[in-house]
């Protein structure tokens, strides 16, 4: 397979810190669209990384603004209600996820792939996991060539912000008897969406253990173990 053209969404999180990492390692991405928030206080943060000419660092609207092709497209775009509110989480964890999707698609992306959560249902009586649940349903409609999604549970590793009932319920659920509830590394999560990718990529796919739906895969916790050991 040649060198792709990347977009990476939430490159700045967990899951997406380790995607950029793991991805610059590739011999595959050639290119990596990275918007942030901040795109002098990234540089200033990461003087290595900016340095690297394969990544291309701007603000979302500029994103949206531009016409640039993109083969594929690694979504790992999510906040906190405590952090961000209500209407802040529904923003980043729905409106942002499907507007960078939406622009994927119109430049060309032939795989999407997105990590949601466990419990993503529209009718949850959770209000996180109901706005997961809308997200995943606005990607299904938008008939993407192909849709890769990934239903976490907890997230081990260091993020930004210290996050109490995190880090103790980690703790606990890090155990394999937990199956598709353990908690798992955002860098084994990384690891399992490339992977993935780079299997679609050579036109064929790895099912995960529940089985395909339509063009939509969705990957759970066994899934992650076994394809972050490919």
């Amino acid at each position: 397979m040649g060198t792709r053209r990347l977009l990476l969404a939430g490159g700045t999180g967990l899951i997406g810190r380790a995607l950029l990492d793991n991805l610059l390692l590739s011999d595959w991405a050639g290119h990596i669209v990275l918007p942030v928030r901040q795109p002098q206080q990234w540089r200033r943060a990461y003087p290595q990384l900016a340095a690297d000419k394969r990544i291309q660092v701007l603000t979302y609207d500029e994103l949206f603004a531009s016409q640039q092709p993109v083969d594929l497209m690694f979504c790992a775009l999510g906040t906190t209600q405590a952090k961000a509110g209500k209407a802040g989480l529904r923003q980043v964890d729905y409106q942002l996820v499907v507007d960078c999707a939406a622009w994927a698609k119109q430049q060309g992306a032939e795989l999407v792939s997105v990590v949601s959560a466990l419990g993503a249902n529209r009718r949850s009586p959770f209000f996180y996991n109901r706005v997961k649940g809308d997200m995943e349903q606005a990607l299904e409609q938008m008939n993407l060539p192909r849709l890769q999604i990934w239903q976490p549970s907890l997230l081990l590793g260091e993020r930004d912000e210290f996050r109490l009932a995190e880090h103790l319920s980690g703790w606990i659920l890090r155990l394999p008897l937990f199956g598709n509830v353990q908690a798992l590394a955002g860098e084994r999560i990384a690891r399992a969406m490339i992977a993935a990718a780079s299997v679609s990529e050579s036109g064929s796919e790895i099912e995960p253990e529940s089985g395909p739906e339509s063009s939509v895969m969705r990957y759970r916790v066994r899934d992650i173990k076994r394809l972050a050991r490919v």
